[in-house]
Formats: C-alpha cells, structure tokens, sequence
C-alpha cells in the first residue's frame, strides 16, 4: 500500500507491481470524503475530511489558529515543532493520530504486504512521522500485521511520479 501525504494524501494499493486502479480507475481518494462521525456527547457531526485535518494545508490553518499569521507551510510547522513549540507539536501531533486511524483501516481491509510512505509530511523527521506510526500500530487489530513494515518511499519526493511514469512505460510500451 503506497500512502502519499503533503499538500494532499492519497493512496495506491500495489498488486504484483502494478497499481490497482480499481473498475473505474478512481482509486486513491482516501482522504477527500468527509469523515462524518457523530459525536456521542453533543451530536454534532464532523464534516471535515482527512485532508482538512493531516495534510500540509491543515496544519499550517491549525498553527495559525493558535498563532494568527504565524507559517505558511506545513514545513515550517514541522520546524516549529521538532524546536519545541508547543502549539506545533499539539498541531502536529493530532495531524499524525488522524493520518492513522485511515491508514490503520486499510491495512485491517487489505492485508498489504508493506506500507509505503511518501510526500513531504510523509517522508518528514520528528513528530509528525513518530506519532503516525504510533498510531498506526494501535489501530491495526491483527497481531500478524501489527509489525508490517510501515517504510519511507525510497524515492523520496519523486516516488509518486516515479511510479507513475513506470506505470505508464509498462502500459504502452
């Protein structure tokens, strides 16, 4: 299962090789639907997506609710977070634990033989990494997968593109 996360996330499931595109070839919108979740204390229902809560976009908007005018990139968070800024780490924390409990579920649903993690918040050092994989780990419920490995794309910021682009070589070559 390859999960990238930035300025968006999205995933691929990795069958042989080849990207599962599913019957429409509209795979990988895993975090642009709102996750509607009721809250049992007050019934309000949540209608924030993944995205509005984990991506790049989102932590900078957290950050700058608490501190008015304060980033502007999901980078600078990371920054202010890894040099102990509180408001940050907070931000960057609960951005992580979110980025889990969806990961966790597909890896319950699919079985994947590893996870591949890419993107700017993705392929980050510190919190932002630490906790998700945390987090992940309490989600999975399975002992035989609790331990897969949950790895950084070894391609760094080019995986997604790479992998695209070798997708498309084997298609129509």
């Amino acid at each position: 299962l390859y999960v990238t996360v930035g300025t968006g996330i999205s995933s691929c499931l990795v069958l042989d090789g080849i990207p599962f595109t599913g019957a429409h070839g509209a795979t990988g919108t895993m975090a642009s639907s709102p996750l509607s979740v009721t809250c049992e204390k007050c019934a309000h229902v949540n209608q924030r997506t993944l995205e509005d809560i984990a991506a790049g976009p989102a932590l900078v908007a957290g950050y700058n609710q608490r501190r008015p005018g304060g980033t502007k990139s999901g980078q600078e968070v990371l920054a202010a977070a890894a040099a102990g800024d509180v408001d940050a780490t907070d931000v960057v924390r609960k951005a992580g634990e979110a980025l889990e409990a969806t990961v966790g579920l597909f890896v319950n649903v699919l079985d994947p033989e590893a996870v591949i993690v890419g993107g700017g918040l993705g392929l980050s050092e510190g919190a932002y990494w630490e906790t998700f994989i945390a987090s992940t780990r309490r989600h999975i419920w399975s002992d035989v997968h609790r331990d897969l490995p949950i790895l950084r794309a070894g391609t760094g910021l080019d995986a997604g593109l790479i992998g695209a682009a070798a997708a498309a070589w084997k298609r129509f070559r």
